[in-house]
Parts: structure tokens; sequence; C-alpha cells
């Protein structure tokens, strides 16, 4: 039987990552309505549209997540899928992160856990509000367990936790490919279970893969967006100093302001620092082969992240982007990071277990001096983490409007699309929360949505991948809106009316359907009907693709629920 003071201190161990989750997502937990900043877009319900699973017109760059999106919003509000699945998931990466090293003590443990949860990394990248990527790097930590234990055992159940992992990890395609790096680190060893491991490491990524064979949407990417994209300087150590500090992030919006000084090299030093120190320590506990792995995938992590950044590398990455399908991934560099945060984690956890270690010969008052600096690092790092992450974050209440919108979509054509306008990706909202953010009408409406996929970074216009957005946005910046709606065979027109270009709009020729402060609905006359995005060779593929990954999943959890009982039978027998 379990010991009370073991489940005392299981439960601190847990409770330690999920509080620091619950801070930084504090406003989207105390207020009403819905995450609208950025990437993070959340609506009450989604529909399952062709989008959903990547035949729509633009790139599948959220497959397989906006088909499951689809599927848990059809059974709970989106809003409160939100507040559970954003701090859940910041909590997991700190859960898998302290089990990696559970032979270590509680000191060090609790720092793993919470430097997952709270350093620049996430802090970046939850500030751009691209929640679905941390679910790949919550993964890692996960996989790298369970990838050993099967490599270890090689029994369909270990193999099924790693599968189940990997399904969370591949709800995005970066998320995906960070994932079975990391199934691969952890689990590669006799041929037969390498051969298996690669095998469902392929079989995951197909909801993705293949619409972006059969789908509509160009196969390849912009170039331009390689230098857009590529890791940013932070501080005065250059890229490389920001990188190794776990930030480097693109888009300076998402830069804590303390990261924009010496605080930032300051970080990049700890963390070399905090490798060589813990590197003996993490070789005893978890084996000197499994750091070894663990550091060659953060090794190709930061290679990835900092390619782009070098003389030659920028342009093999740009050849990559231009000529190769599903090469795009590379773009956004900084994202590979995330096997080195795991790392860096377990290394301040090594290094505070050997300084915790030392100071046990001078008394209990100096052990608890050495972990009240040590397990609120991650505070000490990222200072202003919550202060950058809560804009994001904090929710905004949708005009009912577009509930009234809807309702009149729904009773047009079942064939119908509808354009949003102005013309762009990124829009800011009189009634948002400040910040920019993605299209919410791609996910709201039940039919095809039109809006740009064309990304303004900075000087830099990046082409989108949609044919038909192309076509569609040269009319419009050249002719009156309804002849260039009418030639892309659009049936509505949604007009944001509190878009600064919203007036200069030439809306001659369509019809009013629906008008009131923030939103104008209108009907294109003589819109004929479009070729379908997705062909019925297209539909089967990649229905077939879906249903394969999701019956892997499915299967693997099961397998892996059935070893855990008996794992557990066996410790209580």
């Amino acid at each position: 039987m379990e010991r009370p003071s073991v489940r005392r201190s299981a439960l601190l161990l847990d409770a330690w990552p999920l509080l620091l989750a619950v801070v930084l997502c504090l406003p989207l937990l105390a207020h009403g309505g819905y995450p609208l900043a950025r990437d993070l877009v959340f609506v009450p319900h989604q529909p399952w549209t062709l989008a959903s699973v990547g035949l729509g017109d633009g790139a599948p760059r959220a497959v397989p997540l906006d088909a499951v999106v689809s599927l848990l919003t059809s059974v709970v509000d989106g809003g409160w899928l939100a507040r559970v699945v954003i701090p859940l998931i910041l909590a997991t990466a700190g859960w898998g992160t302290h089990r990696l090293v559970r032979d270590l003590g509680t000191v060090a443990r609790l720092t793993a856990g919470g430097f997952a949860v709270w350093n620049p990394y996430v802090v970046e990248r939850l500030a751009l509000g691209q929640w679905a990527l941390l679910a790949g790097y919550a993964a890692v930590p996960w996989l790298l367990v369970a990838a050993r234990r099967y490599r270890e055992s090689g029994t369909p159940g270990d193999l099924g936790g790693t599968v189940a992992w990997l399904g969370l990890a591949s709800l995005t395609p970066t998320g995906g490919v960070l994932g079975s790096l990391a199934v691969l680190a952890g689990g590669a060893g006799r041929s037969v279970r390498t051969a298996w491991l690669v095998l469902v490491c392929v079989l995951l990524q197909l909801p993705w893969l293949v619409p972006s064979v059969v789908g509509a949407a160009a196969s390849t990417s912009d170039p331009a967006g390689v230098d857009a994209f590529s890791a940013g300087s932070e501080g005065p150590g250059g890229v490389l100093t920001a990188l190794v500090g776990l930030g480097g992030i693109w888009d300076a919006n998402s830069v804590p302001g303390t990261r924009d000084s010496w605080w930032s090299t300051l970080t990049a030093v700890l963390v070399v620092v905090a490798v060589v120190l813990g590197w003996r320590t993490l070789c005893r506990v978890r084996g000197r082969d499994d750091t070894v792995r663990l550091a060659g995938l953060a090794g190709v992590g930061l290679t990835l992240a900092f390619l782009s950044s070098v003389p030659g590398g920028d342009e093999l990455v740009r050849r990559l982007v231009d000529t190769v399908p599903g090469a795009g991934l590379l773009r956004d560099s900084q994202k590979f990071l995330a096997p080195l945060v795991v790392l860096a984690a377990v290394s301040f956890a090594a290094s505070a277990h050997r300084v915790v270690e030392a100071a046990r010969r001078h008394g209990t008052e100096v052990v608890l001096a050495v972990g009240l600096v040590a397990v609120p690092l991650p505070f000490l790092l990222v200072p202003d983490g919550a202060a950058t992450v809560w804009p994001t974050v904090r929710p905004v209440t949708y005009p009912a409007g577009l509930d009234r919108v809807a309702a009149i979509l729904d009773d047009g054509p079942p064939d119908a699309t509808l354009a949003t306008l102005p013309w762009r990706s990124y829009r800011g909202f009189g009634w948002g929360n400040g910040l920019i953010s993605s299209d919410p009408a791609t996910r709201w409406f039940d039919l095809d949505v039109l809006a740009s996929d064309d990304l303004q970074v900075g000087p830099t216009t990046i082409r989108g991948e949609s044919p038909r957005g192309q076509a569609l946005g040269r009319a419009l910046r050249t002719g009156p809106a309804a002849d260039a709606l009418r030639a892309g065979h659009v049936t509505w027109a949604l007009v944001y009316l509190d878009d600064p270009d919203a007036p200069q709009l030439d809306l001659s020729g369509l019809t009013p359907a629906y008008s009131d402060a923030d939103l104008a609905l209108y009907r294109v006359p003589g819109t004929t009907p479009p070729a379908a995005s997705a062909g019925t060779t297209a539909r089967v593929v990649t229905g077939l693709a879906d249903g394969l990954a999701l019956v892997l999943v499915a299967g693997a959890a099961i397998l892996a629920a059935r070893r855990r009982r008996k794992a557990a039978r066996t410790s209580a027998g």
C-alpha cells in the first residue's frame, strides 16, 4: 500500500505544474467569452466541413486538429473546451517532464515540472496563440518515456502507449514531426521494433500528408516566409544565444520585455551550465544511452531552429520550401526547440538535485534555501511571462450578429461559398481584446469560407497556398467586389464594418441580406456554384487515412490502458 507521504508528494508534484498553467491562463479562466487573438481562435460550435480534414482551399495546417475540435464542440461549448484544454496541455508538459527524472528528489522534480510549463518557449508560443503546437511539445517527455519502455520490452501495451501519445502530438503537422522525432529518438533499437515505430509514425501523419497531395491547395510554400519566420534575436547575444536561451520566436510582439535585454543572455548561460552540471546525474538516473538520445534530439531541434539564420542554411531551406511538398513546415524554425526545452528542464532538475545533496551536510535550513531558489526558477527567468501571455488568452464576447448571419447562411444554397471582406488574413475587431486575430468566420459557418491566406510580416507579404484565394485576391484588387466575387463563384460576402478599409470597398451590385453595427452580409447575384474543391477520390482516400489513424490511436489507447491495469494489479499483489 502506498504510504501517505508518497501520495502527498505525488499530489504536490502534479499540482505545481497545474498551478503554473492556471496562472498563465488566468484571464481565460476568470472571464466569460471565447479566446480570439493571434492564432488562438475558439468559437461556440465549429462545424465539420471539408476544410476540417484538409480538403478545403487552404493548406492543411490544422489537420486533424480542426476535425477533433469540430467533434468536441458538437457536445461542449468551445469556450469551455478552451478553458479545459489549454491549461491541461501546459500541465501535461510539466507532468511528463518531472516523470523523466522520477528517481530524483522532490525539489528536483518540482524544478523540472515547473520549468516545463513556465519558460520562454511556452510563453512566446502561447502569446502567439499556438496552443495546438504546445500539445506536441507536451507530448515529447511522455513519448520519450513510452518509447523507451517499448524499446526495452517490445510488448503491444508499451507500443500502444507510444502510439497514444503520438496521437496527441500529431494533432498538427508540426506536432506530428516533433512527436515522430521523439519516438525514434527514444525507441529506436532492435530492427523489428524500430520498423514498427517508423510505421506508426508514418500512419499517424497520413491525415495531413494525404490532403497535402490530393487537396486543392498548392503543395509547396512561398520561400519568402523563410526569412520572415526565421528565429529572431533577443537581447545583445544574437539569434543563437536567444535559441539556446529557449526563446527566439520570429514575432517580436510575442517576446517578453525582459528577453530584449541581457536577461535572455543570462538564460542561455544558465541553460548551458545546467546541462553541463546535471549531465552526470542525468546519466545516472536515466542511463547514459537515454541521456545521449535526449541530447541528440535536442541538438537536432536546435539545428533546425538555427539553420535558416546562417548563410547557406537559409538558401537550403528556401530551396526545400519552394520545391518539396510539406517543407513549408521548416519556415517557422524556432518551434523545433521543443526537445531542447525538455532537456533544459531535466538538466535544471539534475543540477538542483546535485546542489541539494551537497547542501544536506549543512542542515535542513540550507536545503530549504536551495529549494526556494530552484523551484521558483521559472519565474526568475521569465518574470513577465504572465503579462506577455494574458492579453492573448483574455476572452472576448462575439457579436450576436454572427449567429444571425449563420441562420441566414443555413437557409441558403448548400453548395455556397462565403468570402470575408476587406480581404485580409488577420484583422482587428472593435469588439475584440485589442489584438489582431485569425478570422473566426472560417470556423463559425457551416459552408466553404474564403479569406486571404497571404500573411503580412513586417514589409514582407508571404503568398498563401490557396489557388482560389489567390485568384480572388487579385480580382478584388483590380475591380468591383461584385464582379470579382461572381467570377470566383462566391455566393455571399461578409463585411466587417469596423475594419479601417471597409469604407473604401466598392459594394455596388451586391444585395444586402443583413446589417448591424459590426457586420454586413451581402448576396452576390448571378453566382454559379463552384467546382468541387475535392473530388470523390480525394475524399475517399482522405477518409481512409483519417479512419486508419483514428482506429490506430483508439486501439493503442485500449492496449495502453490494459498495460496500466496489469501493472497496477502486479504492484498491488
